[in-house]
């Protein structure tokens, strides 16, 4: 079967990412996986392009577990599956996975909201991207049903 999410090319990991730990610093996790966000936004027309309509895309909430370490030289895939989505608003899941091994070394769980340039507010997604983003948010269903950390809350187990 078909992997129904959008799977990046390898993201490139470069020196300046690694911390005194010699490895990828938390915050360059995030990095990558806003990269392979943007790359899946693409498909449907809400990348960077999105900005010729005069909307672009911004983080509402963002969820982050960083479940191995990501070094230098490592080859690092993006796996970006859509939840659900409404008319200004999508719920997605991206997993960085190293390669060959296939190990998920951090998920991020987000939602980001549709924005005019013009007036800095939450707008609607246009007509055209909307239908994308739902056709997509259906085809994904069954990989966000495999997905056990979806809705976690941030705390510490006793």
């Amino acid at each position: 079967m078909t992997d129904p999410a959008f799977v990046t090319p390898p993201l490139a990991i470069e020196a300046s990412y690694l911390d005194h730990n010699g490895h990828v610093n938390m915050a360059y996790h995030l990095v990558l996986a806003d990269t392979a966000l943007d790359l899946a936004f693409s498909a449907f027309k809400a990348g960077p392009e999105f900005g010729e309509r005069g909307l672009t895309t911004f983080a509402g909430e963002m969820h982050v577990r960083y479940l191995a370490e990501m070094n230098f030289g490592d080859e690092i895939v993006g796996r970006v599956i859509l939840i659900e989505s409404d008319a200004k608003r999508a719920r997605w899941a991206v997993e960085l996975v190293r390669r060959p091994d296939g190990t998920v070394v951090t998920t991020v769980e987000g939602v980001s909201l549709v924005v005019s340039l013009e007036t800095r507010r939450v707008a609607q997604w246009p007509d055209d991207v909307r239908a994308l983003i739902e056709a997509t948010v259906e085809r994904c269903r069954p990989a966000a049903a495999e997905l056990d950390w979806l809705g976690r809350s941030v705390g510490m187990r006793r």
